[in-house]
């Protein structure tokens, strides 16, 4: 006899219980890795020290950390050890560990540099080593070239200028920053070096350009950079880049959650960064602010459950100071204001936001096939039937939004059907025979969110009532705490083994009377 399943019904109280798979341990930090790069004090006197790179060093572990990247998976280049061989080598170390589906974090804070290359008859760009070796955006993509082709997700952020704009003794002299922030950029000597002052073609200096020319996918990649092309960044003494302050600030806890999804995408921690960075340089009105520039997906959201507020960072070990500047005026700095709240998102936009952000962390490479057998369902008469297929070995999850807006529900695996397994190219018609799903109502439209993943999700990681034949389907309210749960049950902490590869297809259908 079949057990009758409905759609939608109402959640009345929560409480925290391994349904199924209790005995998955938690494995998402042994496939995330970080590579982080500091440059304050070069080999060449001729070359600014930046004060505030040890400072963004421990502010880049604060982010590895928040991004679920324990201390023992970071490696950690700073100062001499930085040379342009030990980068290269640290890179091709680091893509040749990466792991299927794993997450990798490079990070990058000193000058960048740009210089005139005889046989292009133009400038290229780089970052500029220790040994004043420069390392191109074309070498970091060959280097990493199986990271962007095994890895979930790329994150890339590089605190460094690549143009002139504003050089060291025009701020020395002219500004009243002069002492307080230094530009972080280098300008090498040679022919025509003044043309390598103007601004270049920002595609000219993209990592994510140059990788998925060699096969990484875009959606799978993210790079944060302090500056436009043209623009200049700023590196403060005592506190770091102006960048990687409004980075670790935004990612750890101020990033507003505009849409109400429960997290914060990529998008939504660089808006916050970029107000943080404006309101550094409103004391100094002969400065414009450089913009933080984000290319390939902009949707990723790199901490599924933001960390408490962190202390600011501290310095590792001293740097020499820099040459004192000339006597000038001191100016005080104002306290920051506040960043405003975001309007609060209309609820039924909010809960399909979360699923939206789900769908947009998966990786095209594994491609999902869902056909329903109706896309309008009569309330108390039509089942709801699918088949998936995926191009990849995994497990199915069906989550639903019901179209009373209450709660989210996990579908399957539920208490009745716990076997989520799917082989590669093979169709898994759902539900199985010994249960049904029937549409209940409201009158409405459903949202229905299919992955198959390639590791298992731990239930545990959700809030639940215990199952029942009646009611056995794991769920989170669709409230903000229930939107941020359902988040990390599927990109965060629910995550086991060492791939956090997924597929996804969301999909409406409708409820009528």
């Amino acid at each position: 006899m079949s057990r009758h399943i409905f759609v939608t019904w109402c959640a009345v109280a929560i409480a925290f219980l391994g349904l199924l798979f209790p005995g998955f341990a938690l494995a998402q930090s042994a496939s995330r890795s970080a590579l982080i790069v500091g440059v304050s004090v070069y080999s060449s006197s001729d070359i600014a020290t930046l004060e505030g790179v040890p400072f963004d060093m421990d502010s880049a572990r604060q982010i590895a950390r928040a991004m679920g990247i324990p201390d023992n998976r970071m490696t950690v280049l700073r100062d001499e050890q930085a040379t342009k061989r030990n980068i290269v080598e640290a890179l091709e170390k680091l893509s040749a560990e990466v792991s299927e589906g794993s997450r990798v974090f490079v990070y990058f804070s000193g000058h960048g540099t740009r210089w005139w290359e005889e046989n292009i008859k133009g400038c290229r760009e780089g970052l500029l080593a220790y040994d004043r070796e420069t390392l191109t955006n074309e070498e970091i993509a060959q280097r990493t070239r199986r990271m962007g082709e095994v890895a979930d997700k790329v994150v890339v952020l590089f605190d460094a200028c690549h143009s002139d704009g504003v050089t060291a003794n025009r701020l020395r002299a002219r500004s009243a920053a002069s002492g307080r922030l230094t530009p972080k950029f280098f300008l090498k000597a040679g022919a025509d070096a003044d043309a390598c002052s103007r601004p270049t073609n920002l595609r000219a200096r993209s990592v994510v350009a140059e990788a998925t020319t060699l096969g990484a996918l875009q959606e799978n990649y993210v790079q944060i950079t302090s500056a436009r092309a043209d623009e200049v960044s700023f590196d403060e003494p005592g506190k770091g880049g102006l960048a990687t302050q409004g980075m670790r600030q935004c990612l750890l806890s101020k990033a507003s959650d505009r849409d109400g999804s429960g997290a914060s995408s990529i998008e939504e921690i660089q808006q916050c960064a970029q107000r943080i960075v404006e309101d550094k340089l409103k004391p100094f009105p002969e400065l414009k602010p450089h913009h933080i520039t984000v290319t390939g997906n902009r949707n990723i959201v790199p901490v599924a459950v933001p960390r408490p507020p962190q202390p600011a960072p501290v310095a590792v070990a001293p740097v020499p100071p820099p040459p004192a500047p000339p006597p000038q005026e001191i100016i005080a700095t104002p306290a920051a204001p506040p960043i405003p709240a975001p309007p609060k998102p209309e609820p039924a936009l909010a809960s399909l936001a979360t699923l939206k952000d789900i769908e947009q962390q998966r990786n095209p490479r594994r491609r999902v096939e869902v056909n329903l057998s109706r896309t309008s369902l009569r309330i108390g008469k039509d089942p709801l039937a699918l088949r998936v297929t995926s191009s990849h070995p995994g497990h199915v999850y069906l989550v639903m939004l019901g179209s009373d807006r209450k709660s989210f529900y996990v579908l399957f695996p539920n208490a009745l059907d716990a076997d989520n397994r799917i082989e590669a190219g093979k169709p898994l018609a759902l539900p199985r025979p010994d249960w049904k799903l029937m549409a209940q109502g409201p009158a409405g439209t459903n949202h229905l969110l299919v992955m198959v993943t390639d590791t298992p999700r731990n239930l545990a990681a959700l809030t639940a009532l215990p199952p029942t034949s009646a009611a056995p389907f794991t769920f989170a309210l669709n409230d903000l705490p229930g939107r941020t749960a359902l988040l990390n049950f599927f990109i965060g902490s629910g995550i086991t083994g060492t791939s956090e590869t997924f597929g996804a297809k969301l999909l409406s259908l409708q409820e009528v009377k």
